[in-house]
């Protein structure tokens, strides 16, 4: 049934006939309920229950609104009592605002934006870790 292999070249002989393999033996299907000697009823098999994960959170930290300037709060991290560190830098819509007031021809007017609390974000951060605590957007 199977290729003989040609001792000379180490290569397989032709593959078997269409006739030959279709008098190969047959193999034996197993009924699903007889496995290895053994009787499985698949009526009283039940699928597995999925396993139960609680998730144990601490309590919130409720921190203060923050705004531009500088809040006193509780570090989520370190948990001491300080002022927040700000760091303000311009906001998108200040970008686009800037391109806005040049493509109109307003060509010295157009850095005005940049310069504008109303067109900056502002960062808050703990001084005493450097943890990033929150994002002011105006």
């Amino acid at each position: 049934m199977y290729p003989q292999v040609n001792k000379e070249n180490n290569l397989p002989s032709a593959p078997p006939s269409y006739s030959d393999s279709m008098n190969a033996p047959k193999y034996e299907i197993y009924n699903q309920g007889d496995i290895g000697g053994h009787s499985y009823s698949t009526s009283t098999m039940e699928p597995p229950q999925p396993t139960r994960v609680f998730v144990v959170q601490g309590s919130p930290e409720i921190l203060p609104p923050l705004g531009p300037r500088s809040v006193q709060l509780t570090c989520p991290t370190c948990k001491l009592l300080v002022m927040t560190r700000i760091e303000e830098e311009s906001s998108s819509n200040a970008y686009l605002c800037c391109m806005l007031l040049f493509i109109v021809g307003c060509f010295v007017c157009s850095f005005l934006p940049l310069c504008m609390d109303n067109f900056k974000n502002s960062k808050h951060s703990c001084p005493n870790c450097n943890a990033f605590i929150g994002i002011y957007k105006p």
